[in-house]
């Protein structure tokens, strides 16, 4: 009996986290991160701009982010200019990519074809994640260069073990792929387990 109690709970800890954690922008670094404040547009709850602005590349740059559900849509949108609004970003769709598994996902695009993207542009991107459960916001506050420095495209990995390593741009652009993260594989393992003892 209470091997299924604990069976049910662990079954009910794996979909609650699922429900409750969406997706975080990874890099470039996030405005700023509020779980609960993400369905608010244009950027999560997070409406000022960031003085301290990262430099981005106009050619083979990428977005990491880490998402908690195992199927989603993004759309990165490219807002040019210093302070942005809500009409900017509509006006500015780049990519639309869609992921398949949860984790760690690369979403790679040029910027070349944005009109107003140079370098020594001050831009925000705007993240918007779709899992299922509405829309949902996150911005970084960029420069574009022609050249960053730090910049390291070996770091764009997929959770799933897939090497994305091309640049796209325009809209219908796809990382598409099949895994299931750490976490949550162990998590599972354990509910397995534990409902085979049952």
């Amino acid at each position: 009996m209470k091997i299924t109690t604990f069976a049910s709970s662990m079954l009910l800890l794996c979909s609650s986290a699922s429900v409750m954690a969406h997706f975080m922008l990874v890099y470039p670094p996030s405005r700023g991160f509020d779980d609960d404040a993400e369905p608010n547009a244009p950027c999560g709850g997070f409406n000022t701009v960031q003085t301290n602005r990262s430099m981005f590349p106009l050619t083979d740059g990428f977005v990491d982010i880490n998402s908690f559900h195992p199927s989603s849509t993004v759309t990165i949108n490219v807002a040019i200019g210093s302070n942005p609004n809500t009409s900017d970003f509509t006006a500015a769709a780049a990519s639309s990519i869609a992921i398949n598994h949860p984790g760690h996902a690369c979403l790679p695009f040029n910027l070349t074809s944005i009109p107003g993207a140079a370098n020594n542009t001050n831009a925000t991107i705007q993240l918007v994640y779709s899992g299922g459960d509405g829309s949902l916001y996150q911005c970084a506050d960029v420069v574009l260069v022609t050249s960053a420095p730090g910049f390291d495209k070996t770091q764009c990995i997929n959770d799933n073990g897939s090497n994305t390593t091309t640049s796209t741009s325009g809209a219908n652009s796809r990382v598409s792929s099949v895994g299931v993260s750490g976490v949550m594989a162990s998590v599972l393992g354990v509910v397995v387990a534990t409902l085979a003892m049952v």
